[in-house]
């Protein structure tokens, strides 16, 4: 088949006009590649500590589709081929297809399962795609092993499809899904006076074969690679495939852009044709949902190659990376299981062992902090330097002056409140040896901070985690679907009671006495002060000489699931007599308090504390909660903007 009608209609008849615009093209995005090394990301890490455990990485991969492991403790080949069938990149599921770059560029295979990277120019920013996304099979899972970073640049970045689709117009998301995304490849003749320039492969090399007939018939042959085969004039053999839009789970592939027009040099290569406009656009969304970190020898990039495209910058220096990949898994995901019963009710303890991936950003860069915590809701800052916070840099980050949430003062909460500067107070007590479990800060009333920032001035145990609101209710609703039903249409109450500061039972209670939260010793007056905080009590009653008090809250703010309290003991003295019954005042079953533990396990992100570490959280699209701990531990929390609820 001849199509040489098509590329002519495609070229400039003047050659040197050609390789003048070729080499414009090329330094205008060198130029501007070289610019886009300062830029900084934050990305999902998990800090392996100098001990890799294949279990956990993998199942931070699984959740989160992404994820960058760093300190490793691997050091060559062997030692990334000994974790990899841990990871899933076992032999049964290697993924050995793709590959286009000529083995006079660069060997292709550098130990079993592990090949180098396609060979793309190193001074420009390779756009993101989804790995051998030029055929109809492509690989579920993508391992990106450093052995050598470069010395300046070369960063691996992740995208998101969710993310970029977000960004995209609706017309051309449509346009995608109408059209699909057509790629042409051309693979010269070995003997082509400019093969030199081009790094892919020859059809020779390709097809393995010198006779043309046969070269046409393999390509042709190949129905999971190419749509159509044919000849140009000048020997070059021409392919093209057009694929649809999404993969079969939904997301969006990554459109190809070609920076320039199609040339012997680039092996006559055309994608989708897009607009000036498109393709502006396009890149604009591929910039902005950058993810990535410096990394180190030994250093790990994991990732789903459907909810994910990967770029890399440009870069100087020798850098050396392999790849592994393989197909998806489709072993089950076990989960573990709480049990209990109303009459046998337990203290929740739970391992401490197990390492989590958070979302971390290395460096004190104010402005970056507050836009990468804008766009991912929960970011976990590292290598500030910071020994103190100060009202400035609170300000800064979004949490001082008139942003600061009202928060009423020493006496306003529920648990004793202890100043540890100006700008910052200590988290609420609570027994240190339980796991505070995940919930909305101050979501015991009907005003509540929009954003959080917790500080920790030197290393500290207790881990503080987030959870995705979203994916606590996507569990939830696949294991529990009437109890979102019942959470929707009822809401929670809180229930609690502030005991007399002379009950006998007062010191094994950690809440504060009623004298002490209302400011009074006169019941009356405790009472009538009580009722008129209608922000935070509904309703209050006395037990006895223990003041009382409800309030019902929404499960769901606008549209995101807030976190269920969950009562691990029944009510008594030592816990204020609290309970957290639906919004009807029906206890949740003990099928519904193990779904919604079991989602709360499966929900943990987060990473050690270090010396001037920051955790900024969006109190709204994630909870926060803190693991079991014994020790000294001094984290403080700041509080900022205010949501009105219920």
């Amino acid at each position: 088949m001849h199509r040489d009608e098509v590329d002519r209609g495609h070229q400039p008849a003047d050659g040197v006009r050609l390789r003048s615009l070729i080499v414009d093209v090329r330094e205008r995005w060198r130029q501007l590649s070289a610019s886009m090394r300062g830029d900084r990301f934050s990305a999902r890490t998990f800090d392996a500590r100098g001990s890799l455990n294949v279990v956990e990485v993998k199942a931070a991969l699984r959740e989160h589709g992404a994820v960058f492991v760093v300190n490793t403790g691997l050091r060559d080949v062997a030692g990334i081929q000994s974790v990899m069938p841990g990871l899933g990149f076992s032999a049964e599921l290697q993924f050995s297809l793709g590959g286009r770059t000529s083995a006079a560029t660069q060997e292709k295979w550098v130990a079993p399962g592990l090949r180098r990277m396609d060979f793309y120019p190193p001074e420009l920013y390779l756009l993101p795609n989804n790995e051998v996304q030029y055929r109809r099979t492509s690989p579920r899972w993508v391992l990106f092993a450093c052995l050598q970073p470069a010395v300046v640049g070369g960063r691996v970045f992740l995208h998101d499809a969710r993310e970029v689709e977000a960004l995209l117009s609706r017309d051309l998301v449509t346009k995608l899904e109408r059209e699909g995304l057509s790629i042409e490849t051309g693979f010269l003749d070995a003997a082509h006076p400019l093969k030199s320039q081009n790094y892919f492969q020859s059809w020779q090399e390709r097809f393995d074969t010198d006779v043309r007939e046969a070269a046409m018939a393999r390509a042709l042959e190949q129905t999971d690679e190419y749509d159509e085969a044919w000849w140009r004039d000048d020997g070059t053999l021409m392919t093209r495939i057009t694929l649809p839009a999404r993969w079969p789970s939904g997301a969006l592939r990554f459109p190809r852009v070609a920076l320039d027009g199609p040339s012997a040099v680039n092996g006559f290569r055309r994608f989708t044709d897009f607009t000036p406009e498109e393709l502006a656009h396009l890149k604009s969304a591929f910039l902005s949902t950058r993810q990535g970190v410096e990394l180190s020898a030994g250093d790990l990039v994991l990732f789903d190659n459907e909810r994910f495209g990967h770029s890399r910058e440009a870069f100087e220096g020798e850098r050396h990376f392999v790849v592994g990949m393989a197909k998806d898994d489709v072993s089950d995901r076990s989960y573990p299981s709480f049990t209990g019963t109303n009459s046998n009710r337990y203290e929740l303890k739970v391992d401490t062992a197990p390492t989590f991936s958070a979302r971390t950003l290395h460096g004190l860069d104010f402005e970056l902090i507050r836009r990468e915590f804008e766009r991912h809701g929960a970011v976990h800052v590292k290598s500030t330097g910071l020994r103190e916070l100060s009202a400035a840099d609170l300000k800064k980050l979004g949490f001082g002056d008139d942003d600061a949430f009202p928060w009423g003062g020493m006496h306003s909460g529920r648990t004793a409140r202890r100043a540890l500067t100006k700008e910052l107070r200590a988290t609420d007590a609570y027994p240190p040896h339980l796991w505070l479990l995940p919930h909305n800060e101050v979501l015991y009333q009907h005003e509540l901070p929009s954003r959080l920032l917790f500080f920790s001035s030197t290393p500290c145990i207790g881990r503080t985690f987030v959870h995705s609101a979203a994916r606590l209710q996507e569990i939830v609703q696949r294991r529990a679907p009437q109890l979102i039903d019942a959470l929707k249409e009822h809401g929670f109450l809180i229930e609690m009671g502030f005991l007399d500061e002379k009950d006998p039972a007062k010191s094994q209670n950690y809440f504060r006495s009623w004298q002490d939260r209302f400011d009074t010793h006169d019941r009356e007056l405790a009472e009538r002060r009580c009722r008129e905080s209608t922000l935070q009590f509904d309703n209050c009653w006395w037990h006895g000489s223990t003041l009382m008090t409800r309030i019902r809250v929404p499960a769901f703010h606008g549209g995101t699931m807030l976190f269920p309290r969950i009562a691990l003991d029944a009510p008594s003295i030592t816990n204020g007599f609290r309970r957290y019954p639906l919004g009807n005042g029906a206890e949740l079953t003990d099928d519904e308090v193990n779904v919604l533990l079991n989602a709360f396990l499966d929900t943990r992100e987060g990473t050690h504390w270090e010396a001037g570490d920051l955790l900024l959280v969006d109190n709204i699209r994630y909870g926060h909660s803190r693991e079991p701990c014994s020790g000294a531990r001094d984290i403080g929390v700041a509080m900022a903007g205010k949501l009105r609820i219920g």
